[in-house]
């Protein structure tokens, strides 16, 4: 790859005397043409190197143990036979970014009580908003889609402490509850009584 002047760089952008190694991705996603649209967005601009895509769950975990990427990108439909849960087992070899296909709230809010260091919904972003989100996380960073910010946003609305279940009530705890309850979120599935 060379850059404006025509001088060449290694595929991060640094200087071509640089150690700094491309971020390393892996995609798992059921689909075989979605897997190669995201590789396809990926790979424009060679910040980031897919080292592997699959669509199946188990085959997923074995990846990420053995080439330890630095992103892990997961479909919420893809799931795994072992007894393992699959965004845990991941997690523990790579931060995970969950796509999903859902824009409810109550679904993105459970998908980020899980943990996941970012989330993209299908069809709200395109392949620059990807490599942001990739590269994101890969700093250490999280990375919500505008549609899983609404939902987070909705979730601390609805379950944070001292906050009644009813959507939109309003908040009367102390800015501790809060930190609180978005550093350790309600885990499992929440149940919101709407009026």
């Amino acid at each position: 790859m060379s850059d404006v002047n025509g001088a060449r760089s290694n595929d991060t952008g640094a200087d071509p005397g640089s150690r700094t190694t491309a971020v390393t991705a892996l995609i798992v996603h059921a689909g075989a043409p979605e897997r190669a649209a995201l590789r396809a967005m990926l790979d424009t601009g060679g910040r980031v190197r897919v080292v592997a895509a699959t669509g199946d769950g188990d085959e997923a975990v074995a990846l990420a143990h053995r080439l330890r990427p630095t992103v892990t990108l997961l479909d919420d439909g893809v799931t795994a036979s072992g007894h393992w849960n699959l965004v845990d087992a991941l997690a523990q070899r790579s931060p995970v970014i969950v796509m999903t296909g859902a824009t409810d709230c109550p679904t993105i809010a459970s998908l980020l009580r899980t943990p996941v260091r970012g989330c993209l919904v299908h069809g709200h972003f395109d392949a620059a908003e990807l490599l942001g989100a990739v590269s994101a996380v890969a700093a250490g960073l999280g990375w919500l889609s505008p549609t899983a910010v609404a939902a987070a946003s909705w979730a601390l609305r609805t379950r944070a402490p001292g906050c009644s279940d009813r959507p939109g009530a309003a908040y009367h705890g102390s800015s501790q509850q809060v930190v609180a309850a978005v550093q350790d979120p309600p885990r499992g599935p929440q149940r919101v009584e709407r009026p």
